[in-house]
């Protein structure tokens, strides 16, 4: 078995996404996260639930297709990385954040 190496591989260019993208794409993944946060909390009722604030730690399941989209948009809000803790099946995919207060030592 040999190993052939290329002289010029050649590599995808990144996709650079605008602070309005980034913004936008932040909203669907917290919406998201939100979503996860309420269905952990069930047998709450209602006037007691209330929505995790953004710098807090989030989780979400999102679209795998849908990862570098989000990663960028929380690591431009948060500035915590976006990690897979699990997948679930090809279109399902469990995500974690740190947030922004473990990210600055709080």
């Amino acid at each position: 078995m040999t190993l052939k190496l290329e002289k010029n591989p050649k590599f995808k260019k990144p996709v650079e996404y605008t602070s309005d993208e980034r913004r936008k794409s932040f909203e669907e993944f917290y919406q998201l996260a939100n979503k996860y946060y309420h269905l952990k909390q069930l047998g709450r009722k209602k006037s007691e639930k209330v929505d995790i604030h953004w710098k807090d730690e989030l989780f979400a399941v999102i679209n795998p297709k849908d990862f570098d989209r989000n990663a960028d948009a929380v690591a431009f809000v948060c500035g915590s990385p976006l990690e897979v803790e699990q997948n679930f099946t090809r279109t399902k995919q469990f995500v974690r954040a740190s947030g922004y207060w473990n990210c600055i030592g709080m």
